[in-house]
């Protein structure tokens, strides 16, 4: 009987393990009640009953848990334990399509070769697991509760991912994997390069790849001489039946080598810049590689080694690494190590003319939003980069910026920071101010002179430039934690400023707290002075002014406090840094940026904004007494107590045509 553990059935209905156990007890006294366990000693149920169970009740987040129950019972920790004859059975029920048992055991011993998949699993592999009659029971039952062989294989290669499994700290998050696939095949699709899995992730994010291509157009991919160990098998056969065309190594033909290194131990450090050497050097003309590894190994400076700069440019004479495109990445693409930030590396030969020094393109993707437009830019970015020459010039990049390689490949720290350049004319921008000062009827630049003041520049500061050093122009100062329980409703005490402030949910001032009990509950806490900016980042980058102070701010929400510039021309202003973390594309903010003026333009600046607050001040206050009029005379005709006089309307009418 196929049996399901606490763990297996949330796994299988998606949920944590805690909601069974709920689960269990809160329906015990229902009309359909928890199935009782088999086991209560070891808390072991019947998978169909299970099943059952899910489908009656509706729970869970899997709706076809009932057909699913045997993909993540006892069934599968048999074929898990048995991994390597298990996935050769597999791969033979997926090439022949029917069931192992009602078939010839010489004719499935063969498929292999019929199929051109010998590489990956050989007529004596084959035979031998034919053998084990219960194991092919046991896999007959599960490619029938999987719908196909293929899908259980999969499954099998997802369990080599979990928790402590031999794939668990090369593992990604579902939108890792699809940034990480975006940009394979991309590189793939470009030069109709053959892929070829390098690394200790490497293979495992070529089957992602293959399995989001077309069915109809899966890739080319280099077979191995001869996988070694039983993960490595599975994950060969689960892309055998999953239909990549596997072929033969041959000199000349143009490869992707795809590799991927999540975590590596420090003292690793060498041998895996050993490993890019060898591959690099081995690039024959139209081949590349894509290398996704941490951002500490590939962009961030390396304390107490040189392995790095060595594999760029340590070569002496004229060599120079063919790097193409560097950039991080988000943090949080891998499933185990935290925020652990990633960075990606493509390297190859450009199309740039002989003779022509090659081009390095350094691309801005920390705060990357993992949506899929943005994996596609990301991924026609890297093609255009590699590609060089005219493609590179004519490209419109989404974030980044192009150095000669052979002045970045001596950096200590492969970062730079990716500014857009605006090449627009001052006057351009006086006339569009011309233009809205007209459209608005205002007088807010009545006495303050504007002049054009030539091409764009980009003065921004990255935020640590921003908020740290002894001569900053602006400091954070993070919120308190105030417990829920002592706010007050309305004003009374101190107001609080929390997200929901922040992002609109909420008026300011309708939550309060009284002085003494913030006083005991956060001693450190800290009020706002008129002008503060009070940001957050929960849900994504959102930030206000207030403008009267006074209030204390809640975390997660913090503070940014725009200071007068001790030295230099430039300050913040807090109008254009909400602007500017309102607009910012991730949560880390880290990679933000923010803007400054002069110093000079400051003052006249805040005339115009107190005049401009005034204007729209009126223009609300008439805005709100049309409101009230026609909602007076509307309630003054429905009550009777008004009535329009036709006579004196008409003669109003008649004098004034």
């Amino acid at each position: 009987m196929e049996t399901l553990t606490m763990q297996q059935i949330a796994d299988l209905a998606g949920v944590k393990r805690p909601v069974v156990s709920v689960w269990r007890s809160r329906s015990a006294a229902s009309e359909h009640p928890f199935p009782a366990p088999l086991d209560p000693a070891r808390l072991v149920f019947s998978a169909n009953e299970v099943g059952r169970w899910l489908r009656v009740t509706g729970r869970g987040n899997n709706p076809d848990a009932q057909e699913d129950a045997a993909l993540f019972s006892s069934l599968m920790d048999r074929a898990a334990s048995q991994l390597d004859d298990a996935s050769a059975l597999l791969l033979l029920h997926a090439l022949s399509g029917a069931p192992l048992a009602d078939q010839s055991r010489d004719d499935l011993a063969m498929l292999p070769v019929g199929h051109g998949v010998e590489e990956v699993l050989s007529v004596a592999q084959a035979d031998r697991a034919l053998r084990d009659s219960d194991l092919v029971a046991c896999v007959d039952r599960l490619a029938e509760a999987g719908m196909t062989a293929t899908r259980v294989l999969e499954r099998l290669a997802r369990r080599q991912e979990e928790k402590n499994a031999p794939l668990a700290s090369e593992s990604l998050i579902a939108k890792g994997d699809a940034l990480a696939c975006e940009v394979v095949a991309a590189l793939a699709g470009d030069y109709d390069r053959a892929l070829v899995p390098w690394g200790p992730g490497g293979l495992r994010l070529l089957t992602s790849v293959v399995a989001r291509s077309s069915e109809l157009d899966r890739p080319r991919v280099v077979a191995p001489d001869g996988p070694t160990g039983p993960v490595d098998r599975l994950l060969w056969r689960y892309l055998a039946a999953l239909g990549a065309r596997l072929e033969s190594a041959t000199a000349g033909s143009a490869t992707l080598l795809v590799g991927q290194w999540a975590a590596i131990p420090w003292e690793r450090t060498e041998s895996f810049f050993d490993s890019i050497d060898n591959v690099v050097l081995g690039l024959e003309p139209g081949s590349a590689a894509v290398v996704f590894a941490p951002a500490p190994l590939l962009v961030d400076e390396l304390p107490g080694t040189d392995h790095r700069r060595q594999i760029l440019s340590g070569r002496g004479g004229d060599y120079v690494a063919p790097l193409r495109f560097v950039a991080r990445l988000p943090r949080g693409l891998c499933r185990v190590g935290g925020r652990r930030r990633m960075a990606v590396w493509v390297l190859g030969e450009s199309g740039d003319a002989a003779g022509d020094r090659g081009f390095t393109t350094f691309g801005e993707h920390s705060a990357h939003a993992l949506d899929a437009r943005e994996n596609r830019a990301l991924a026609s970015d890297v093609v255009a980069a590699l590609r060089g020459g005219a493609a590179r010039r004519s490209h419109a990049f989404l974030r980044g910026e192009h150095r000669l390689t052979e002045a970045v490949v001596v950096r200590s720290a492969l970062a730079l920071p990716v500014t857009t350049d605006v090449a627009e004319d001052g006057g351009d921008a006086l006339a569009r101010l011309w233009e809205k000062r007209d459209a608005s009827a205002s007088r807010v630049l009545e006495g303050v002179e504007v002049v054009a003041a030539g091409s764009a520049a980009d003065h921004s500061l990255p935020w640590r430039a921003a908020t740290t050093g002894k001569h900053r122009p602006a400091r954070v100062i993070t919120g308190v934690r105030i417990p829920a329980e002592v706010f007050a409703a309305g004003p009374g005490g101190i107001g609080v400023i929390g997200p929901d402030e922040v992002r609109g949910q909420c008026a300011i001032g309708s939550r309060s707290v009284e002085l003494v009990e913030l006083v005991r509950r956060a001693p450190r806490f800290r009020l706002t002075e008129p002008g503060d900016v009070v940001f957050t980042t929960t849900r994504g980058p959102a930030a206000i002014i207030d403008t009267v102070g006074g209030n204390a701010v809640q975390a997660p929400a913090r503070t940014l406090r725009c200071l007068e510039p001790v030295e230099g021309s430039r300050r913040i202003l807090p109008e254009l840094a909400v602007r500017d973390i309102s607009a910012a594309r991730g949560s880390d903010c880290r990679s933000w940026r923010l803007r400054t003026v002069v110093v000079d333009a400051c003052g006249p600046w805040r005339t115009v904004a107190a005049r401009a607050a005034e204007h729209r001040a009126r223009l609300l206050a008439e805005l709100s007494a049309l409101d009230a009029l026609t909602t007076e005379l509307a309630d003054g005709l429905a009550a009777g107590t008004l009535r329009i006089d036709h006579n004196n309307s008409e003669q109003n009418n008649k004098e004034n045509a």
